[in-house]
């Protein structure tokens, strides 16, 4: 069983990092726990079979079958049901906030029902469920997008102080990105965690752990990225509920073995050709 992942069209680039999807399969027992990393997205969950479930302690939280989930800020415990088929959205802080106008400070660390933010979401939802074919329903998705897109000023801000951070991330300076973008520290701050749902050095740090743990040369020698060992052990299990050496032998759980796989992200231009 693999994640599909699909590129957004030219439109969406700024405001969406991919589109993927689980086909449907029937999980073993040991294959039903998952660990999800923030990965600095805010993401829309369409699932089509089995309720799911958000571990917290010895809690289990049901987790709506339209869900957004907000920007999290260290790794979340699921468990799938017995059958899985799911379509998610990872939208990029700017796309967030120029599909819906609410600042991404908004819905952070939370799972909400979508009817909570877009009742037509929710009728997306039912549309896609008709669909026959996943490129067919990926095609409805961005269409779907591309006429929600609203003229936001700060999406163009937003988008450029996050690539900014990613950009730096090995060594974020907020002192030099508030002069870069001309503005006080405090105001740097203020507008970027409003609007992102984290700091620039949460998002910056999570940032470059999901770049290390991605790239499979980076990920065998993730020391030389930290400042020293204990501080990569903390940021490991902060990020992933793992530590390193955990992280090298992933066996059961989908969202790790995908990212640790670097599967391909399909170019949606290309569908129809």
């Amino acid at each position: 069983m693999v994640i599909k992942q699909f590129g957004p069209p030219d439109l969406l680039q700024n405001l969406i990092d991919y589109t993927w999807v689980v086909e449907p399969n029937f999980l073993h027992d040991e294959e039903q726990i998952d660990t999800i990393m923030p990965l600095g997205h805010i993401n829309i969950i369409f699932n089509y079979a089995s309720n799911y479930m958000l571990i917290k302690g010895k809690k289990e939280i049901l987790i709506p079958n339209a869900a957004i989930i907000g920007q999290i800020k260290s790794a979340k415990r699921v468990k799938y049901g017995r059958k899985l088929d799911q379509i998610g959205i990872s939208l990029k802080p700017a796309g967030f906030s120029s599909l819906f106008n609410i600042p991404g400070i908004a819905v952070t660390e939370r799972i909400m029902n979508v009817n909570e933010i877009d009742v037509t979401f929710h009728e997306l939802y039912h549309e896609i469920k008709e669909i026959n074919g996943t490129e067919e329903k990926i095609k409805k998705i961005y269409e779907y997008l591309e006429s929600k897109m609203v003229s936001e000023k700060n999406s163009e801000l937003i988008c450029e102080m996050t690539t900014y951070v990613e950009c730096n991330c090995e060594n974020l300076n907020i002192v030099e990105m508030a002069e870069f973008f001309c503005i006080s520290i405090s105001a740097l701050e203020r507008f970027f965690k409003k609007n992102v749902g984290l700091t620039p050095k949460t998002y910056g740090d999570i940032f470059k752990f999901r770049k290390n743990v991605e790239d499979n040369v980076r990920r065998k020698n993730m020391q030389n990225y930290y400042y020293d060992q204990s501080h990569l052990i903390k940021k490991a299990k902060k990020f992933s509920g793992k530590t390193v050496n955990e992280l090298k032998n992933v066996k059961k759980e989908l969202t790790l073995q995908h990212l640790l796989n670097s599967n391909e992200i399909i170019d949606t231009d290309k569908i129809d050709q």
